[in-house]
């Protein structure tokens, strides 16, 4: 089979056996592109791909071991691993996740336990969190049969989780186990079961992104040709600049841009606070280009729509600028490439420039300058200042 034929069955076979097509475009149809536009026509082999790839990056991608290679490059890998394993045997060694059915019973007290959740207060997008994480374990566990011991293999199937995910899940799961106790859904309360986990979320250093690395993601942007290019770059451009959350530039509303007065004015999804910046110029001719020239007629007042004029989840929008940042050829290695790092990185650039942690809280919208304090681990230029010389005899 030719390089373009392999292509497109492997497209075809992904979707069909329930890939999602943000998945299949980000880690496979990006990279297969490439070689179509230049091979399209050619028998598919390991040698013509093997070429290919160390012509690309420099080097024996396709059989060097994964700890030498980007993660761009492992995705790259993987993805043309598929093709060939799909020629030689007509399967695909992909693995996905696929939430079984859940039993009737469980979906119920799994109702009335996210209503409490709700009265209680809790946002939607936590809602939905919790949901996932109960689902996660009510797939494999039915809750007639929770036991210690249940737990206990529930546990093993998070070895090489982080601590805060570890945490995370199971607090959802226990305090779950224990409402239905509480409601006699189950028999006993077995949240002794589970350890207890301290884990701080901001351990880690925050994945970010120099100036020169973000001014070239937004030339890949503006100069892509694409149908969605003006759409892209203007949101791409709002969280490069101001550090906006995906899901409040999904959620922008054309009542919040006044450009009478050069202001943008929102409420922030995850706090409720409102946010005030002023329209940069680049800023506002892009917002301007997106919705004189591209934007589609619609009866929503959301401002970044699909083609079909119904709007955006704020995971599309994320996925945008992870489409970015491997499709412009950025050296990614090992650090973590979503929205939320340009939020990273426009603070961490504040930090460097001298600003004040209570200045970065306030330009992102946080509610405490607690929440912006680990940006101060990026703060490359004072951490400079404490360093120690090396003894001479070291």
């Amino acid at each position: 089979m030719s390089v373009t034929e392999t292509v497109d069955a492997v497209l075809k076979k992904l979707a069909e056996i329930g890939i999602k097509k943000r998945t299949i475009a980000k880690d496979y149809a990006c990279f297969y592109h490439a070689i179509c536009k230049e091979y399209g026509e050619e028998d598919l082999d390991e040698n013509l791909i093997s070429s290919f790839l160390s012509r690309e990056n420099g080097k024996c991608v396709l059989f060097a071991p994964n700890n030498r290679l980007t993660r761009r490059e492992q995705t790259s890998k993987r993805a043309f691993n598929v093709l060939l394993n799909y020629q030689e045997s007509n399967t695909l060694p992909v693995r996905f996740s696929c939430i079984n059915t859940l039993r009737e019973e469980d979906l119920e007290a799994l109702d009335m336990y996210l209503r409490s959740c709700s009265e209680a207060g809790n946002a939607q997008r936590t809602l939905h969190r919790i949901r996932d994480s109960i689902k996660r374990f009510l797939s494999v566990n039915a809750l007639s049969a929770v036991t210690p011991s249940v737990i206990q293999k529930y546990l093993l199937s998070f070895k090489g989780k982080s601590e805060y995910y570890k945490k995370r899940e199971m607090d959802e799961v226990k305090k779950f186990l224990t409402y239905c106790a509480n409601q006699e859904i189950i028999e006993n309360d077995v949240g002794y079961a589970f350890p207890n986990i301290k884990a701080v979320k901001d351990s880690k250093i925050p994945s970010v992104f120099t100036s020169g690395e973000v001014k070239e993601l937004l030339l890949y942007f503006s100069a892509r040709n694409s149908k969605n290019r003006l759409r892209d770059y203007a949101m791409v451009l709002l969280m490069a600049v101001y550090g906006f959350r995906s899901i409040d530039v999904a959620n922008l509303d054309l009542r919040c841009l006044d450009f009478d007065n050069g202001a943008l004015m929102f409420s922030q999804s995850k706090t409720g606070s409102v946010i005030r910046h002023q329209i940069l110029p680049h800023v506002g001719n892009a917002l301007a280009d997106y919705i004189l020239k591209e934007r589609h007629d619609s009866s929503s007042t959301l401002i970044f729509l699909q083609s079909d004029g119904n709007g955006l989840s704020s995971k599309t929008v994320s996925g945008v600028v992870r489409y970015g940042l491997l499709a412009s050829g950025i050296d990614i290695g090992i650090r973590k490439y979503g929205s939320h790092s340009l939020r990273h990185s426009v603070a961490s650039g504040l930090i460097n420039d001298g600003y004040s942690i209570f200045t970065v809280a306030n330009v992102l919208g946080n509610t405490s300058a607690e929440t912006a304090r680990l940006y101060a681990k990026v703060d490359l230029s004072r951490l400079a200042l404490c360093a120690l010389e090396v003894p001479a005899h070291e």
